[in-house]
């Protein structure tokens, strides 16, 4: 058989739980891609995409072969494109802009009209105090502030470099 026979048999032969294992199974794995935690989404994401390829697979129609390396193949590509979109979308700031971050407040922090304004700190070199998933908190030259990453994670510990420093928000990168 050609592999537009098998492809045709592969999609007209899908019953919903195969359609909705493999959706979901997409949907979690792009969610921990977007937000990353313990990976909970991820594995369940991976085991709901391989329960749709076993489901699908024991129809038996066609052969499973073709079967498990297409669902297999659009569903890496599929989360191939969802990490581009990340990595393309964090460099411009799409993702790590909320109205906290934007208004320079951080969760849980009060902020007084008193509060300096960090401008003299753009540039500097500092340490990371908490893991940044964008928000955290970082020790720049002796002063301790609020700090919203580049929008990629940083461990604690990690070196961070001022970015822009404006009233009291201060941006920071992965110092090289």
């Amino acid at each position: 058989m050609s592999f537009i026979n098998e492809l045709g048999i592969l999609f007209t032969g899908m019953t919903a739980p195969v359609v909705l294992a493999l959706v979901l199974g997409y949907i979690f794995i792009v969610i921990e891609i977007f937000q990353p935690g313990f990976g909970i989404f991820g594995i369940i994401g991976g085991i709901l995409v391989i329960l749709g390829v076993v489901l699908r697979v024991i129809a038996g129609d066609g052969n499973p072969y073709a079967q498990i390396f297409t669902l297999l193949f659009l569903e890496t590509l599929g989360v191939f494109i969802a990490f581009m979109v990340l990595a393309l979308t964090a460099k411009k700031g799409w993702l790590n802009r909320s109205p906290l971050i934007e208004t320079g407040t951080a969760v849980g922090i009060e902020r007084s009209e008193g509060t300096p304004d960090y401008h003299e700190l753009e540039g500097k070199i500092g340490i990371a105090l908490t893991d940044l998933r964008p928000i955290g908190r970082a020790n720049i030259e002796g002063v301790v502030v609020d700090v919203v990453s580049d929008g990629f994670f940083i461990k604690k510990g990690e070196g961070v470099r001022v970015v822009k420093a404006s009233g009291m928000q201060v941006s920071v990168e992965r110092a090289e």
